[in-house]
């Protein structure tokens, strides 16, 4: 019985030309970088500002373990390397390396917060004036 690529921690990305590259989050790409940095970059591809495009070579590289180099991302065209496409695929190698195959607790995602017993002065104010109407 062979791992899946979801239990090795592996995440598929296609690009246009039809290459497959598998991206993965291990350990030695973390310490090399820090687990700050690669949240940085991923906070910048998202904005979508001055610096996205490099945020996203460069987290590509690292993910890709160097089989995408930052400097062949920043030289292609965009159709090459569509950034959303790109986005999914490193976002979702960071999430299998966080959660594990298994994915996020849903659990955790869906849990209310505790309400607090005493009302709340906008509680006093405002449900006042919701009864009164």
């Amino acid at each position: 019985m062979t791992p899946t690529d979801e239990r090795l921690g592996i995440v598929r990305l296609s690009l246009p030309d039809g290459r497959t590259v598998p991206l993965q989050l291990t350990y030695a790409a973390l310490d090399a970088k820090g687990h700050d940095w690669l949240l940085e970059q991923f906070k910048a591809m998202q904005r979508g500002r001055a610096g996205s495009s490099t945020a996203m070579a460069e987290a590509l590289d690292v993910l890709s373990d160097g089989e995408i180099s930052a400097a062949e991302v920043l030289a292609a065209p965009m159709a090459e390397y569509p950034l959303a496409v790109c986005l999914k695929a490193a976002w979702g190698a960071w999430e299998l390396a966080q959660y594990g195959p298994a994915g996020r607790s849903v659990e955790a995602d869906t849990a209310n917060p505790q309400k607090s017993a005493r009302p709340t002065w906008s509680r006093r104010i405002f449900g006042r004036r919701s009864a009164q109407v």
